[in-house]
């Protein structure tokens, strides 16, 4: 402890000096005057008053250090999930864990954390009998983040981590370990040996098909232990078989590959389980299986037809739209300026899933009309332009020039007759999986074109140039663009309906002109989501002690996300329960919900959006509550990244059954010391309030003491 002043005790002295040889001299010129001691005793007051007060002002301020320990904390991450019961012969790595917890020391720098998908704190005991291992998913870097945000500031010296490195779910946690500020301990729970296993690898598949085609899905076997026999791969929905192969178990650490096809039979969300097996034997049967989602779709396209004006393109076009089953046409052909023959432009073209301009604008077109087709196209409405000689290349420049793939840089007249010259990006695009060669395409009737030059926008493709007498120019015929996911293309020749009537010279040509409009309009269509309202659950499978939630978007007319809309989810569960929640809006038309923990069993949902009390539009689905399977998907340890966590983190891998005896280690070694802490208290005299309360006691006494003695 000690005192510090704002002035130098020299100046502290001269003044304690000075006011002593004050007081002493105001009491020898004092009426009636005194001496002896009573001149000492009121000078001594009248000094210590004047010293105390010059004391406080300059500022003293008392400083007390005090030095203490903060006593050690070594956090000790317990695996809890599923993954560490299996094992060969009735042992299993949970056992071993059990027994490592029971012996470890009775240490008061001990915190023991559970966790599987996430970490809870234990206390300063972890019994062994007190582990269930009933966790579905493993996330050790939720885990160690976990920790590291509970001791944040604290004397944390070190993680032990156990656990048999089995991750499910979150992040590597190796690369946190490399920023980690403490030594992680690793000790690994179980072998790295793999039990005899058959196991699902993978299931994958379209998230969207459509009815009545064929949708194919891809499984991925692999095993231990079981090469040379045989196991059959099948595909269910509804608890009806849909397709089954017979696979040969590969050997071990190799995948077999098993290609299988189901169809679709109605639109909606199905769900297929892919399993395989199972086979005598095998140490776990919860990994045999994988299941997938699928939206299937009404395979009908909704596709709009507006065009400049009748003529045979816009004839052979229809015709051959209006034969393909799983088009669902509309046609507005114009007529005059705000008129088309069949009637008032559609009012939501959100619903269509292609716009296919023939030709269109023209001369007759109006601006009013033109711009809310384009700011469709623009909004995300899949564009397919097709010349005709009625096009005005102007008007299209003006209004559609920033939407489809190109625009005109410069707009002439005129018209020669070109062929089509497929390019090398154009052989190799599916618009062009024609059945017939590609190069075989430039013996298709010439087109018409103008001498206008075209611009390619971003990311637009030239799949067909033009080739005149013999040359190639660089000229663009037939170009592609695909813009984040939404899809346009221009045929820029006219005359393309002469391809649908052919001479017998190109009889191997005949229904190119059918294929390649299927061709364009599927492409373009592809990656359509036309649903104003889309919802889905976060996870198609939730475990049961998952949160359930949800996410939802909310579009316009025109795609833009609406942030203001009540989304109502309704969700009805195994037993007919129905359950109602509001989806809380996050903006840019996104939208999420929390339904918690709900219990095993398969439910179906329907959300609705309302704006004002208007139907924006709904959407539907199913998810599934039960017990996961991705703790046994590859049966055994994984040492390798137990060592690079310890590793890359400063630490070791320490062995599970010397667990004790490591951790008593880490306090003999000094390990787990305490920190020491300093702490400085600086208290400011002036704040000491009986200080002043002294010096006003001091004169009051110099006072009394001189009116008894009758000094004036």
């Amino acid at each position: 402890m000690d005192l510090t002043f704002a002035v130098s005790p020299v100046v502290l002295a001269v003044a304690a000096v000075a006011a002593g040889a004050l007081a002493w001299w105001s009491y020898g010129r004092s009426t009636p005057a005194v001496s002896g001691p009573r001149r000492a005793g009121l000078a001594a007051l009248r000094f210590a008053a004047l010293f105390l007060v010059l004391v406080l002002l300059v500022d003293p301020v008392w400083r007390r250090v005090t030095r203490t320990g903060e006593p050690p904390l070594l956090a000790v991450l317990v695996d809890d999930s599923e993954s560490l019961t299996l094992g060969p012969d009735g042992s299993t790595p949970a056992d071993r864990v059990r027994a490592a917890l029971d012996g470890l020391p009775a240490d008061a720098a001990l915190r023991f954390y559970r966790f599987s998908s996430d970490a809870a704190p234990a206390g300063s005991a972890l019994p062994g009998d007190s582990l269930a291992f009933a966790g579905e998913r493993t996330d050790v870097a939720a885990a160690l983040a976990r920790v590291e945000a509970d001791f944040a500031g604290r004397n944390l010296r070190g993680v032990v981590l156990v656990s048999d490195g089995r991750v499910t779910d979150g992040r590597n946690p190796a690369y946190l370990a490399e920023r980690f500020s403490v030594p992680i301990w690793t000790a690994v729970a179980g072998d790295s040996v793999s039990s005899r296993d058959v196991r699902l690898e993978r299931a994958v598949t379209n998230d969207v098909a459509r009815v009545a085609s064929p949708l194919p899905i891809q499984a991925g076997v692999r095993a231990t232990g079981f090469e040379g026999q045989t196991a059959s791969v099948t595909v269910s929905s509804g608890g009806r078989v849909l397709a089954r192969q017979t696979v040969a178990v590969p050997t071990d650490g190799a995948e077999a590959v098993v290609d299988l096809t189901v169809t679709p039979t109605a639109p909606g969300v199905r769900r297929y389980t892919i399993a395989v097996g199972p086979l005598a034997g095998e140490a776990t049967t919860r990994n045999n299986t994988r299941t997938v989602t699928v939206r299937v779709l009404d395979d009908a396209r909704r596709v709009l037809l507006v065009a400049a004006g009748p003529s045979p393109d816009l004839a052979a076009l229809r015709a051959t739209l209006d034969a393909d089953r799983s088009v669902d046409l509309t046609v507005r052909t114009q007529r005059a300026p705000g008129q088309f023959y069949e009637g008032a432009l559609p009012d939501a073209l959100g619903r269509f899933d292609l716009l296919i301009l023939a030709g269109y604008p023209g001369a007759a077109a109006d601006p009013a009309t033109a711009q809310r087709l384009a700011q469709a196209v623009g909004g995300g409405l899949p564009a397919l332009f097709i010349q005709t000689s009625a096009t005005d290349v102007s008007r299209l420049g003006a209004t559609f020039g920033d939407v489809l793939p190109v625009a005109p840089a410069q707009a002439r007249g005129g018209a020669v007759e070109v062929s089509l010259a497929p390019t090398a990006a154009g052989e190799a695009h599916p618009v062009f999986d024609l059945g017939v060669a590609p190069a075989r395409l430039g013996a298709l009737p010439p087109l018409a074109v103008t001498s206008t030059r075209w611009a390619l926008q971003p990311g637009a493709r030239v799949l067909a140039t033009v080739r005149r007498g013999g040359s190639t120019l660089d000229a663009p015929l037939l170009v592609v663009r695909q813009n984040g996911r939404v899809r346009s293309a221009a045929l820029l020749g006219a005359g393309s309906w002469r391809w649908r009537t052919l001479p017998d010279d190109l009889d191997d040509l005949r229904g190119v002109y059918g294929q390649l409009v299927d061709r364009l309009v599927r492409w373009t269509t592809a990656t359509r989501d036309r649903r104003p309202v889309r919802v889905r659950p976060d996870r198609a499978l939730f475990g049961e002690r998952d949160r359930v939630t949800f996410t939802g978007q909310v579009y316009g007319e025109s795609l833009a996300p609406i942030d203001d809309a009540r989304l109502e989810l309704t969700v009805r569960a195994p037993g007919g329960a129905v359950e109602r929640a509001t989806m809380r809006p996050l903006g840019n038309g996104r939208y999420v919900a929390d339904l918690g923990v709900r219990p095993p069993g398969s439910y179906a949902f329907t959300a609705q959006a309302t704006r004002g009390g208007q139907r924006l539009g709904d959407d539907r689905g199913t998810f599934g509550v039960g017990r996961l399977a991705a703790e046994f998907r590859e049966p055994g340890a994984d040492p390798a990244l137990m060592r690079q966590v310890a590793v890359r983190s400063g630490g070791a891998v320490v062995g599970l059954d010397s667990l004790g005896a490591f951790v008593g280690g880490l306090r003999q070694s000094g390990a787990l010391a305490d920190r020491p802490l300093v702490r400085e208290d600086e208290t400011p005299l002036l704040d000491i309030g009986w200080l002043l309360a002294v010096a006003l006691a001091l004169l009051t006494v110099e006072w009394v003491w001189r009116k008894r003695i009758g000094m004036v």
